[in-house]
């Protein structure tokens, strides 16, 4: 029998990038919204301080399937993901989840900023300046190309700062919640706070906010009055990201007529990525197993290319 081949993060991190991961994101739900995919949503194990939780997905369109399992200790991850060949029932690769997990959770927000946030956004707010928040920063400024960017981390590390300003040509600084989010035409919420970050009256009229930090139902980085102001509330998939979300689940004015619109039915053209007049546009990422899967598929793809599937339809 042979053995399984492993791929590790690091293999993953010298072969993808943000743009073609958020390529195969969009294509990945694309087949959700047309029944070529289906989720696994994610299961919690606790047991005194621990947990396991495993999410997944098969995406029927490129004859793939898998699940992403990782235990939380002491308040870290580390993620592993599971892939299989559902053409011949076979598994296709075991892959480090680290890295895809930290390519994807940014790539999504690049992904759904470059269809609904404004065309040309000049300032971008960023909360959280560690591993992920770092990691938004870099998609979102390889799609877009801002003016300023505005950091809040109390433990931020100015010489990253000063080099994102030499990468970028941006004017960056660290400086009060307030000021990074007047203003700003892009905020991102990149942070593992159980409470709000910033003042939701503080938002430009048409800002688009993407908070990506938490996917638990007992935390939000959001507040209610940013709830309150959006006229567009975007998430991966409502029947995951409406139960886990804590943005969702402890907002005092969530409604039946709240502007929930998930990517599958943006993806089928049931609702329009961008609002008619200019608003408020929330995007709650919780994460979801396509994605991890998705990109899992990219990477064997292109590190062992002799073993992808090529699904339906595809060479």
């Amino acid at each position: 029998m042979n053995s399984i081949p492993f791929i590790s993060d690091q293999q993953i991190s010298e072969t993808l990038d943000f743009p073609s991961v958020a390529t195969v994101l969009g294509e990945a739900f694309a087949s959700l919204a047309t029944g070529g995919a289906a989720v696994h949503c994610r299961q919690r194990t606790d047991c005194h301080d621990l947990r396991l939780s495993t999410m997944g997905a098969v995406w029927a369109d490129r004859a793939v399937g898998g699940v992403k399992v990782y235990p939380t200790v002491r308040g870290q991850f580390s993620f592993s993901i599971l892939l299989f060949d559902l053409a011949s029932n076979q598994p296709l690769a075991v892959l480090d989840g680290n890295e895809i997990t930290r390519l994807r959770t940014a790539a999504i927000t690049t992904l759904v900023a470059s269809k609904a946030a404004a065309a040309r956004p000049r300032k971008l707010a960023l909360f959280g300046t560690g591993l992920q928040g770092r990691a938004q920063v870099a998609a979102l400024c390889g799609w877009f190309e801002f003016e300023e960017i505005a950091l809040v981390d109390p433990a931020g590390d100015a010489a990253w700062a000063e080099a994102l300003a030499r990468s970028t040509g941006c004017r960056v600084a660290f400086t009060t919640p307030e000021a990074a989010v007047r203003d700003a035409d892009i905020v991102v919420t990149a942070t593992r706070s159980a409470t709000p970050v910033f003042d939701g009256a503080w938002l430009a009229p048409g800002a688009f906010v993407s908070a990506i930090g938490t996917s638990t139902p007992k935390g939000r980085e959001l507040d209610d009055t940013t709830m309150d102001r959006a006229g567009r509330i975007i998430v991966e998939w409502k029947p995951q990201s409406l139960a886990e979300a804590g943005e969702v689940v402890l907002w005092a004015g969530r409604s039946a007529a709240s502007p929930f619109v998930d990517l599958p039915e943006l993806y089928a053209g049931q609702a329009p990525w961008r609002p008619v007049e200019p608003a408020i546009t929330v995007f709650k990422s919780v994460g979801v197993g396509l994605a991890d899967v998705a990109v899992a598929q990219l990477a064997v793809s292109r590190i062992l290319p002799g073993r992808a599937p090529a699904g339906r339809g595809q060479p």
